[in-house]
């Protein structure tokens, strides 16, 4: 078991780790099954999108997926079928650009995550591994950022998408001053 780290910026790329990333989940992409709820055995493949997101940086960040092998599976479901628990494993590796100046970095966000969504919209996270979050300006909860964080962490997302990170054992890294 790894040693809790203490919350720092680290701007120099990761190696390449057997984990996974949710970046498309957290970004608000709903995992969609083909079949009324998979058994928890079955896992199948999760591919994440280009994307253009403003509101999180003081310019607008574009993403380009440069790896992905993911996989979910969903292990509960809510009564109408939606998935309610759900895991996410495998490589996933994104270029991210300030689509102001050009500046971009490749970040490896590999990892695993466990998702559990609530009925009354929010959910929480439990990541052992990488992932990219989005924390969009006038967040409540934590500062506004686009984190590439690695460790053992718990996101909560709320609601009204306020964005926090209770319990964070992880390196930290904000694409936004990165790519500035």
């Amino acid at each position: 078991m790894r040693a809790a780290r203490t919350m720092r910026e680290t701007p120099t790329e990761r190696p390449v780790m057997q984990k996974v990333s949710i970046i498309a989940a957290i970004a608000g992409t709903t995992v969609v099954l083909g079949a009324p709820a998979a058994r928890a055995s079955d896992w199948q493949p999760y591919r994440a999108q280009p994307f253009t997101t403003s509101g999180v940086c003081p310019f607008t960040v574009h993403g380009d997926i440069v790896q992905d092998e993911e996989e979910v599976r969903t292990d509960a479901t809510f009564p109408d079928g939606t998935p309610r628990i759900q895991e996410f494993r495998g490589p996933l590796v994104i270029r991210f650009t300030n689509t102001a100046n050009g500046r971009s970095a490749v970040r490896d966000v590999s990892g695993y995550g466990r998702l559990h969504k609530f009925a009354d919209g929010g959910s929480a996270w439990f990541f052992d591994g990488g992932a990219s979050v989005r924390v969009y300006i006038g967040n409540k909860a934590y500062p506004a950022g686009w984190y590439i964080v690695h460790g053992r962490f718990r996101l909560t997302i709320t609601p009204d998408n306020t964005r926090d990170f209770p319990h964070l054992h992880a390196d930290v890294e904000n694409l936004c001053r990165t790519l500035a």
